[in-house]
């Protein structure tokens, strides 16, 4: 049998295309041929094959290699008698925006499609075949179909249904006589029930020519490029934290099980995404500080606090039963969450359960099924979990016994110690109960063609079991943040350990792709956290406490020479050590002079320098713990401490210099004359906006394609702040969706503006880190005056409040833009009804990045069965999406 192959592809004399093929267990690569650097042909003889797996690959000179995008194409060979097949190709481009619509997000939930067809082949009078595939997804209620300039095809008058038996890939495959094929076709949208024509791609005719060889059994295979529409899908979406859900089912806070009437909601007014926060479990040390979800202990075990405990069995105990359902009755009249008394009562109902089950918990198989897929996370944070309570600390460095992570004493314990081992099967238990309401909730979706989109957090928390089992895959001593910016004037703090990414890549990134993998079981799409980290992270030492005190990892430092070179005269300590005048001090603490000699010592004539003592801000917060009388200083000491112009290091046995972030608003620069000023502000510069642009996005290059191809959901990227030029480029190129919020545009402009965001994004009034419409507006008058006149053309007065019509018109304007996914906090949704909306809009805000410590416990205030109930106001809103942004 004689396969040959034909891409169209343009290359430059250093490149070529190759193919990678997989067949009988083998895998070869084999350069094509060309005449031209356009046409690329290979033939290759196959004896006995029932299949073959293959893929195109761009080569460079020095073995540089590139994929093409996708799965692997694959070819069936269903007929032995057939020993000649001409197989047509185009390359799969990475960037192609259209490769969004094979994501899981439509092939299994936005277009999902639970019936098929297989239309025949019109005649059996030739064992010729010329067979037409191409991958396209659409609405349940179409199908897809070909029509052409030959008989088989229709002869532009009837089109001719393909088949959807393999979908997203429709075939046709028409039996063929002459040995020149040349046809004229194009596809077109078929009325599923009538065969009726409903839309013919836009464009030029496709058409397809080959001279074959005069043999007898040949196939010819045309793979086409995508479906031309004439009009782009948009869809609409709503975001809500799980916990932030209330129902009357719940005990105190928002539950997997939870989503299923929300789906029901969310499928009556047209929504086709619901968005949540980190789903991961974040029990560190039991206390509602554990309530971040952005700090999980694991990032692969779900979160028990959203664990529906009546959806797991029956008590046995009549009482228990009543005391449960008094739990539900006491805490759902909670306004926010009480995450530690709802942490007390789930537990305390989980043990029951399990008492109640652990008998009769291996005897059944999709306990085991689940132990036996998951075991190489679910053993190590089960015993991590048990451990952490053994000790009353998940700091492990703390532990008895076990600091160290050894996987074959933790797995024989898990084996051989029966006492251990009820322990650990008590935390898999709940593991398992979470999946089974997670992936339930995630399949009610998908049946109600609305897709679910989780969150990926940037980092782990420094005392996880993902610490704990490979501390050698992240900088311990370093810690992740952000740099200061509209919600943040210090910048943050997370307290995360940074990726060791060269460790990481030393397995071409396999914990990155497991993680990624694991999110899509339960998600169809994704959003990425603070993409700009696989750029470059805010590193912050474990010394210091400011997110000012930070430094983009990875950097490229200034040299001394470099920085003599600029200009910049005099000695190098002043613009490396805190300046401090003695009117600074004295303006701070003149009625202090304890505190003054306690943490300041005087140099040459007018300045002061911090005592050796308080060699970082960590000493300074550790003396003020035990020294509560200094507590009301504590801030303005740490502020002092960030005053450099820039922050050295030594690398390799050698000072190198870094601007310090928004040097410009220290009382440092300040200080300095114009001369000195202009230096520094283009050191700055060069340093922020140019120096590092081809450095981050080969770093972003090099990490992000092996993680966006380990599952198949659609990325999109948290992409606000302060943002390198080669972000845009790096996120188009490898089909990753923009977050657009307009009170954060990029660029200069006061507010975005939302009918020029790009096709390829998400856009959102707000998010859980700002407050919502009505928060926004009514913080600064002056702001909502602003937006009143130049963006809304308004007239009269400015209202105080942020009124429904004010609340619609940002909708409205979102529904009516490009982006192809609007998404809205259910905040903002229920804003434009002013009998359902809450009464103070400050309490709407889910997050405040400027606080470390924020207890993140919002609660909606209704429950999802009254907001089903609610029909003036969902009909309303329904008829906005419909109008905006019909399905």
């Amino acid at each position: 049998m004689i396969i040959q192959f034909h891409i169209h592809y343009k290359t430059n004399n250093k490149t070529f295309i190759a193919i990678q093929y997989f067949s009988e267990g083998k895998t070869q690569t084999v350069q094509m041929l060309s005449y031209d650097n356009e046409n690329w042909i290979l033939s290759l003889e196959f004896e006995n094959i029932t299949s073959i797996q293959y893929k195109y690959v761009l080569q460079e000179q020095g073995n540089h290699s590139t994929f093409e995008w996708g799965q692997n194409r694959h070819l069936h060979f269903s007929d032995e008698n057939i020993k000649y097949y001409y197989v047509n190709d185009f390359w799969n481009s990475r960037e192609n925006i259209q490769n969004v619509f094979l994501s899981s997000a439509f092939t299994e939930a936005i277009f999902s499609r639970n019936q098929t067809k297989k239309p025949a082949v019109k005649s059996n009078i030739s064992s010729n075949y010329l067979e037409i595939d191409i991958a396209v997804t659409l609405p349940p209620h179409l199908s897809l179909g070909i029509i052409g300039n030959n008989e088989q095809l229709g002869k532009w008058l009837k089109p001719i249904p393909m088949s959807e038996e393999n979908y997203p890939n429709w075939k046709i495959k028409i039996p063929v006589e002459e040995y020149d094929i040349f046809v004229h076709y194009k596809f077109v949208l078929l009325d599923k029930k009538t065969n009726e024509i409903m839309e013919w791609e836009v464009g030029e005719n496709r058409s397809f020519r080959r001279f074959l060889p005069e043999i007898d059994k040949y196939t010819c295979i045309i793979h086409d490029s995508n479906f031309r529409f004439g009009s782009l899908w948009k869809g609409t979406g709503v975001a809500i934290p799980i916990f932030s859900l209330r129902s009357k089912n719940g005990l105190g806070i928002g539950e997997y099980t939870d989503l299923i009437p929300f789906i029901d909601w969310s499928e009556n007014i047209s929504l086709k995404t619901i968005q949540v926060l980190p789903v991961n479990d974040t029990i560190a040390n039991k206390t509602w500080q554990d309530s971040y979800p952005y700090a999980a202990i694991s990032v692969f075990a779900l979160h028990p606090m959203y664990v529906n405990v009546s959806n797991i069995g029956k008590f046995n105990d009549p009482a228990i039963t009543e005391n449960y359902q008094r739990d539900i009755t006491e805490l759902n009249k909670l306004d926010q969450v009480d995450f530690e008394k709802v942490l007390e009562k789930k537990w305390f109902y989980f043990k029951i359960l399990f008492e109640q089950n652990k008998n009769t918990l291996f005897q059944k198989k999709g306990f085991k099924d689940f132990i036996k897929e998951n075991k190489t996370w679910l053993i190590p944070y089960a015993a991590f979990c048990v451990l952490r309570d053994e000790n009353g600390t998940c700091r492990y460095d703390e532990w008895k016994q076990y600091k160290l992570y050894d996987k074959e004493v933790i797995f024989s314990l898990f084996e051989n110690d029966t006492n251990f081992a009820d322990k650990v099967n008590f935390y898999i238990f709940i593991q398992f109960h979470a999946h089974i309401q997670l992936t339930e909730a995630r399949n009610y979706a998908r049946s109600k063609s609305i897709a679910l989109k989780g969150d990926l957090p940037i980092g782990i928390y420094r005392y996880s079991c993902d610490a704990w089992v490979a501390p050698h895959l992240y900088n311990m001593d370093e810690q992740a943040g952000a740099p200061p910016d509209d919600f943040s004037e210090l910048g943050q703090n997370w307290g995360f350990p940074t990726y060791n990414w060269e460790e990481m890549a030393k397995d071409d990134f396999s914990w990155w792709k497991f993680r990624l993998r694991k999110l899509n079981e339960y998600f169809d799409i994704l959003r990425i956290d603070h993409i700009l980290g696989f750029f470059r992270i805010w590193q912050i030492p474990t010394r210091q406490v400011s997110g000012t005190m930070g430094l983009f990892n990875p950097r490229i430092p200034f040299n001394k020479d470099e920085i003599i070179q600029s200009g910049l005269t005099g000695s190098i300590e002043r613009y490396t050590e805190p300046f401090l005048t003695e009117e600074l001090i004295l303006h701070h603490f003149k009625d202090n002079p304890a505190l003054i000699s306690t943490f300041f010592t005087k140099k040459e004539e007018g300045m002061y320098g911090f005592s050796k003592t308080f060699p970082d801000q960590i000493s300074i917060q550790k003396y003020i713990l035990s020294h509560k009388k200094w507590k009301d200083y504590e801030p303005i000491l740490l502020k002092l401490f960030t005053e450099v112009i820039f922050i050295e290091e030594k690398i390799d046995g050698q000072m190198v210099y870094n601007p310090r972030i928004t040097v410009h608003t220290t009382y440092s620069f300040s200080c300095l004359d114009e001369q000195k000023k202009t230096i520094v502000k283009s050191l700055y510069n060069q340093y922020y906006f140019k120096r590092h642009d081809e450095f981050w996005k080969e770093q972003a290059l090099w990490k992000l394609p092996a993680l966006l191809d380990a599952s198949n959901m659609m990325i999109c990227g948290e992409d606000l702040g302060m943002i390198p030029n080669a972000v845009p480029g790096v996120m188009k190129a490898l089909n990753i969706m923009s977050l657009e919020i307009q009170r954060m545009p990029k660029g200069n402009a006061r507010f975005g503006n939302v009918q020029e965001y790009p096709y390829f994004s998400v856009s959102s009034p707000s998010c859980h880190d700002m407050s919502t419409i009505r928060g926004w507006w009514e913080s600064d008058h002056e702001m909502a005056k602003e937006y009143f006149y130049q963006y809304m053309h308004g007239y009269g007065y400015t209202p105080m409040k942020c009124e429904p019509r004010i609340v619609q018109f940002v909708i409205e304007d979102h529904l009516s833009g490009p982006a192809m996914l609007a998404i809205f906090p259910l905040q903002d949704l229920l804003g434009i009804d002013a009998d359902l909306r809450r009464l103070d809009a400050d309490t709407e805000q889910i997050n405040e990045p400027s606080n470390p410590k924020h207890y993140w416990r919002f609660r909606f205030h209704m429950n999802i069965e009254d907001l089903k109930g609610q029909k003036s106001f969902n009909d309303r809103l329904s008829q906005l999406i419909k109008k905006y942004r019909p399905t």
